[in-house]
């Protein structure tokens, strides 16, 4: 059985303990919780992104505004450019079926790769060991909320490791060196080869510095546009979508956040004209982009 070392609470005369290792059940704290929208990429354009985007965004600041009664502040600029691939095996895409997902985003020259494992449930998401090998690694369990068109409220738990790499990725020893205990657990082979999912490499441009008061916690506001290729003056985007993620690092949300992160992102689903009819997520899409590659 796997050991893992988990951190709980016990309750008792007044005393709290810390148990070391052992199979105990998980209290897993969602350090992040992070709300999701798709748009429709057809409204935008890479030559007027920056106008669309901030068009949305006032669009975003009324109808969150309205239902909430605090203040959605700052404007939405470009923040991030970077280049996105994801990877498995290709005819079978063992990761995806395990639940993981393995990702490399490069930046100014720099990357870094991040193994992430997703359930329906925080406990299971949370039980998965991925512990790394790098002390610069960042590892959190985060909530991530989605809409469907039958269901307006969709959570999913991500658990994630996301560490610097200075590694060629070719196959599962990349993904084993960064993270241990994913070998400890599954131990697939070293030589197993990894490619690039659909053989595409997302053109990722990332707009920041929105922010909604829910209270006691700000969340911040994000939008991501996703290109098949580097961009053209008049190429369109093929995926765009629209975040707000706030954070407590002991889970500690109150009751008052909790209720705004929902009306806001009920709020979001009330602007029709923006909002995309496909319920396909970011990493679904990249996953259907050729349907041949898992088969």
């Amino acid at each position: 059985m796997k050991m893992l070392s988990f951190r709980f609470k016990l309750i008792a005369s007044g005393l709290c303990c810390v148990m070391a290792s052992g199979p105990v059940a998980a209290n897993p704290d969602v350090t992040a919780r992070e709300y999701k929208l798709l748009l429709n990429p057809a409204l935008f354009t890479y030559t007027t992104e920056s106008s669309q985007v901030n068009s949305y965004f006032s669009a975003f600041t009324n109808a969150v505004e309205a239902k909430i009664a605090r203040d959605v502040s700052g404007s939405l600029s470009l923040d991030k450019v970077r280049t996105v691939k994801f990877y498995d095996t290709a005819g079978s895409c063992l990761l995806n079926n395990s639940g993981y997902i393995f990702r490399d985003r490069i930046e100014g020259g720099q990357s870094e790769v991040t193994l992430k494992f997703r359930s329906a449930d925080p406990y299971i998401a949370d039980f998965e060991d991925l512990s790394a090998s790098s002390n610069q690694a960042d590892t959190k369990l985060e909530a991530d909320i989605g809409a469907k068109a039958d269901n307006a409220f969709v959570i999913v738990y991500g658990h994630s490791t996301t560490s610097p790499n200075t590694r060629t990725i070719n196959n599962f020893e990349d993904i084993n060196v960064h993270f241990p205990g994913f070998y400890t657990n599954y131990g697939i082979a070293d030589s197993t080869a990894l490619a690039l999912v659909g053989n595409l490499a997302i053109h990722e441009r990332v707009y920041d510095g929105g922010m909604i008061d829910l209270g006691s916690i700000d969340a911040e506001v994000s939008l991501t546009l996703w290109y098949s290729s580097t961009p053209t003056p008049s190429q369109k985007p093929v995926v765009v979508e629209v975040s707000f993620k706030y954070e407590d690092s002991a889970a500690d949300y109150t009751k008052a956040v909790v209720n705004r992160a929902k009306q806001s992102f009920d709020a979001m689903q009330t602007l029709s004209s923006w909002n995309s009819t496909s319920s396909v997520t970011k990493t679904q899409f990249v996953y259907s982009y050729n349907p041949a590659f898992c088969n």
